[in-house]
């Protein structure tokens, strides 16, 4: 059965297929997305694009009959989970405006058929602060519910804590909410802790672990009980800690968490209470980083560990999970297929379906009736049969370090002597990319580009050799890790040498102007957006945006370096410092509201571009933050990106240098 949430759905028209998609059809918004089972894997929730805003809906998985069960006029949903089999709960905001009209609105719960809306009240800041006129947020994190069920759920508070306006630390503290009164049950802890940001709760509903972040230094702390002091099972320099906790076993005595233990990638290990230190190890992938542990409430057990590697995958330890696993790929051989059961209903899956030109389709597996319906796809308009492969490949750097990057030919042009857009991610120290449907990927390749999505070092998932030797080498090795993919690319005869691009936001954004600034021979073009120009920038700035950042982990002084020691070395890195080496034309994207990157940034290259003549588009966007928020932007910027590469890319002659 096909689109049973059409109810909920705009209707699209049929495209043809002697044209490439619109700019509009690539970066709009899905149909619907995240869709999850009910404990009892009776029905199906889905965020669902409206006309106006994105709302709630679920699906009864026996009728197949479907309804809204949000109506709201001015926000989105952006959020949600299931509380028990007939409740949910949920965050709204507008999530289509740009990012200075954005507001925080409120967490909500609601019965699945949409009857009693109930708000989940946020405590606010204390009446002095209120007084003076100044009213910090507070910030709602859902954490889970307990297995026993009911209507409770676990939330993090975390208020920040700010001196003048400048925000300081945050105040954090976990709590069971009755979602149904709309009121918080019991404290669970954790304000005692001193700036708290992980949390572990067992599955009593006891919170057992929390991780702390203070003064430069990093903790775990444990409790066997909610009536024991907490003591430390692990204390270190920020970015040290050998152990990360992630979830209690049901014998609620076995901590499962990732670490290293002497070997490269994180592995899946037990904690030794007795010992007080790293345990067995349970499970580790040779080339990649574990990632998420699949538990069953309905079996009571852990069922098995997935990964991202060149493709993700799973280790199933469940021999039920395992058949499941093989059937479905049986019956979908063309797709990474990713399994949800039922929390409390082992025999009832969520399937999603999805391939590199394909976006996420899902299905419904019932064991009992052996039957795999497929209910809808994400982005109906997508035809995969005029996308492009998306390729994991590896090419070494100049030191020898292999680095892993994903490479898109177009479906012409025979792959070979192509222009090439590179696209660097942003972070710089972010989750590594992963196999899949790629917007921006498929975007260039149906306009003729090669593309190369390097995971340059510095990207996370890929072992802590990979990770740790970027630091300090903004500019440097990092910067050398892009520059050789493209020779790689040169030498593979891929590339036409005199028609390559860079692209990149924010970390990108820098790497794509350091570039064309370093190697000014290689490079025609490049689009920067939302983009660093000074590395000195991130000791001299307000931190409230960057409380969660990496470099909070491991600290900045480590990750980027000291300010002091190392100023003439970023100078020489940096391209407002560097812009009169700039050679090629470049497209600048900037958000006037954006507080990650604030826009002076940009003023200040595009300052020092017309100090010496050099060529450049610029566009601001008054409204928008670190990113794109509203469809209008987002498709101006892509259309501007559309024209500037055929402007630049299209005919194949020598570089001419400025």
């Amino acid at each position: 059965m096909v689109n049973v949430f059409a109810c909920c759905l705009l209707a699209w028209a049929a495209l043809a297929s002697a044209e490439p998609l619109s700019v509009e059809d690539f970066f709009r918004r899905p149909d619907y997305s995240d869709p999850k089972l009910s404990p009892d894997g009776a029905r199906i929730a889905a965020i669902v694009s409206g006309p106006k805003r994105d709302g709630l809906a679920v699906l009864d998985a026996e009728t197949k009959k479907g309804r809204p069960v949000t109506n709201f006029a001015d926000v989105d949903v952006v959020e949600f989970h299931w509380v028990n089999p007939q409740r949910l709960v949920f965050e709204v905001l507008d999530s289509h405006a740009p990012a200075a009209k954005v507001e925080y609105f409120a967490w909500y719960a609601v019965n699945a058929d949409g009857s009693n809306l109930q708000e989940i009240a946020i405590p606010r800041a204390d009446p002095t602060r209120i007084a003076a006129g100044w009213v910090p947020p507070v910030y709602v994190r859902f954490l889970g519910r307990p297995p026993q069920g009911g209507n409770d759920i676990y939330i993090e508070l975390r208020e920040p804590q700010y001196l003048q306006n400048t925000r300081l630390t945050d105040k954090t503290s976990v709590w069971r909410w009755d979602t149904v009164a709309g009121q918080r049950v019991e404290d669970l802890g954790g304000a005692e802790l001193n700036g708290a940001g992980q949390w572990v709760i067992d599955r009593r509903g006891v919170l057992r672990v929390a991780r702390t972040r203070h003064e430069g230094r990093d903790k775990i702390w444990y409790r066997p009980d909610a009536g024991t002091p907490w003591r430390v099972l692990e204390d270190a320099e920020e970015g040290q800690l050998n152990f990360r906790p992630r979830a209690f076993d049901f014998d609620n005595q076995t901590l499962y968490g990732l670490a290293y233990e002497g070997a490269d990638k994180l592995g899946v290990y037990r904690y030794d209470f007795g010992k007080n230190r790293v345990g067995e190890r349970v499970a580790r992938h040779l080339d990649v980083d574990m990632g998420e542990m699949v538990f069953s409430l309905a079996r009571r057990r852990l069922l098995g560990f997935r990964y991202d590697a060149e493709r993700p995958g799973v280790a199933w330890v469940d021999e039920d999970m395992a058949r499941l696993q093989q059937m479905v790929d049986r019956a979908l051989p063309n797709t990474v297929n990713t399994l949800n059961a039922a929390d409390a209903n082992a025999k009832r899956a969520l399937v999603m379906a999805y391939s590199d030109v394909a976006p996420p389709t899902y299905y419904f597996f019932d064991l009992e009736k052996r039957t795999l319906e497929r209910f809808s796809s994400s982005r109906p308009w997508i035809r995969p049969s005029e996308m492009s492969e998306r390729k994991f490949v590896r090419y070494k750097a100049r030191d020898g370090l292999e680095i892993p990057a994903y490479l898109t030919l177009p479906r012409s042009g025979g792959g070979k002597n192509l222009p090439v857009v590179v696209e660097i991610h942003g972070g710089p120290w972010t989750r590594k990319q992963s196999w899949g449907f790629d917007e921006h990927a498929q975007f260039f390749a149906s306009r003729g580009y090669a593309v190369l999505q390097p995971d340059f070092r510095g990207t996370e998932g890929y072992g802590r050799r990979h990770f740790e030797s970027s630091f300090g080498q903004w500019g440097f090795t990092m910067q050398d890790d892009i520059t050789d993919g493209v020779q790689w690319l040169i030498d593979q005869g891929i590339a036409d040498k005199n028609r390559v691009c860079l692209f990149g936001g924010s970390y990108g954004g820098y790497a794509t102007l350091w570039g064309l600034m370093q190697t000014p021979t290689l490079y025609r073009c490049g689009v920067a957006y939302v983009a660093l120009t000074d590395i000195s920038y991130f000791f001299d700035f307000n931190r409230r945006d960057w409380y969660r950042a990496v470099w909070a982990d491991y600290g900045a002084k480590r990750m980027i370096g000291d300010p002091d020691r190392d100023a003439e070395k970023w100078r020489s890195v940096s391209p407002v410092a560097q812009a009169e080496r700039l050679k090629a034309p470049v497209l600048l994207a900037y958000g006037g509201f954006d507080q990650r990157v604030p826009i002076k940034q940009g003023y200040a290259l595009k300052s020092a571009l017309d100090r010496y003549g050099k060529k450049y588009e610029w566009v601001e966007y008054p409204d928008e933050g670190h990113g794109w928020w509203d469809d209008k932007t987002r498709f101006d910027f892509w259309r501007r990106v559309d024209v500037f590469l055929k402007q630049h890319l299209a005919a194949s002659a020598p570089l001419v240098q400025h």
